[in-house]
């Protein structure tokens, strides 16, 4: 059998497989390139458009060839649908309307193009009785009316919307479950205490001024405003603490040790705690200044960050405070640190000395290179390690 025989009967073995399967090939492929393949054979060239995901990018497909796909499309219900929108989508409102009334389960949008980045949604997009999760990556959210009543997940990445504007959302979505917001930066009260359903919560950057969230069990908090306060998350399992920083931050040292404390202090009967490297120079800072501490009944124990003097202070005292820590974890990663300028110029301001603040009195360093310091630090968790004391450390 020569070479073409082979790629042929190749092909007629695809082409026998069930639609079911195809649907599943296709749905990896953005739908363009679908449609492209099914040149290849003549059972397939509707075989796509009965494919329950479609995946468009509008900067790569001419308004005409869009509307044919639309119009040739005719899955009675989309399972996923990512659309990214660009300057040369002439009618965005026609392609939402298409995936509501599609009963599209998985939406995916992304208007980050700077021509859409400040796309405001129509109201027709705020009904929807088959959307289970939504991802919304730019434009401006604003309406009167929500009605996501099968809506699980929802994330929304750099979106503009009101305190209103949010809680109209999370009160025409019963079901949520999951809920994330990723600069966002025009929220200033968070207040879900009204969605019973709720599980998850993912903030990043600056955002909430208060976080009320009492139903939450996972909670994930990147942040950069230090004015935010946990005011109900009680009934938390699990969280991940961690805070930007800028330059200059010395003049925002006193008030971050204030708010990373204030933090802590609502977490203290949470069993399963992260803190990131900025979070524990903060913490590191704050022993120093003799600011109290509370007392901690966590369980498991996660640092992610790499292991610099800056750290090591807040760290211990965080262990210290920490008597029934079981399992602790050091995620070495690469992690974005106060500058030394800053940390060591604000315990200028603050009359401390620089070489006797940032080792513990029980660590002997004689080098700050990082092998050397690695070591130490694991002999100084051993040594404070009691004999009765069950802590397993994960490197």
């Amino acid at each position: 059998m020569g070479t073409g025989d082979s790629i042929a009967g190749g092909m007629d073995l695809i082409s026998a497989l069930p639609d079911a399967i195809l649907h599943i090939i296709f749905s990896h492929f953005p739908t363009n390139f679908v449609i492209r393949t099914s040149v290849l054979s003549k059972r397939w060239k509707h075989v796509w458009s009965d494919t329950p995901t479609l995946s468009i990018d509008c900067s790569e497909a001419d308004p005409d060839s869009l509307n044919r796909t639309l119009a040739n499309y005719s899955a009675p219900r989309i399972t996923s649908f990512d659309l990214r929108v660009s300057s040369k989508a002439q009618d965005i409102i026609t392609l939402l309307e298409f995936a509501v009334s599609r009963n599209t389960e998985k939406l995916s949008l992304d208007f980050r193009d700077d021509c859409v980045c400040f796309y405001s949604f129509p109201g027709s997009f705020y009904t929807s009785s088959s959307l289970k999760h939504l991802v919304v990556d730019s434009g401006v959210l604003n309406t009167v009316h929500v009605s996501w009543t099968s809506l699980k997940d929802l994330s929304l990445s750099f979106c503009k919307l009101s305190d209103g504007t949010l809680a109209k959302i999370v009160s025409g979505s019963p079901l949520l479950e999951s809920l994330t917001l990723h600069h966002c930066d025009e929220i200033g009260n968070l207040d879900l205490s009204e969605v019973m359903k709720l599980k998850r919560l993912d903030i990043d950057n600056e955002g909430p001024t208060t976080i009320v969230a009492p139903h939450i069990h996972c909670l994930r908090v990147r942040h950069s405003h230090m004015k935010c306060s946990l005011v109900d998350v009680s009934s938390l399992t699990e969280a991940y603490l961690n805070i930007y920083y800028s330059n200059c931050y010395y003049f925002k040292a006193d008030l971050a040790q204030v708010y990373v404390l204030n933090m802590l202090e609502k977490l203290q009967n949470v069993k399963n705690l992260a803190f990131g490297a900025a979070f524990l120079e903060m913490l590191s800072l704050a022993e120093f200044c003799d600011i109290p501490f509370p007392m901690l009944k966590v369980e498991v124990l996660t640092l992610e960050t790499m292991i610099v003097p800056s750290v090591i202070p807040g760290i211990a005292k965080l262990l210290q405070n920490s008597p029934g820590v079981k399992f602790l974890k050091l995620d070495l990663v690469n992690s974005k640190m106060i500058s030394d300028w800053d940390l060591n110029y604000y315990l200028d301001l603050k009359g401390l000395d620089q070489n006797q603040c940032w080792i513990p009195k029980d660590l002997d360093f004689s080098t700050s290179l990082e092998p050397k310091l690695m070591t130490s630090f694991m002999e100084f968790l051993l040594e404070n390690t009691s004999e009765d004391n069950t802590s397993q450390y994960n490197w």
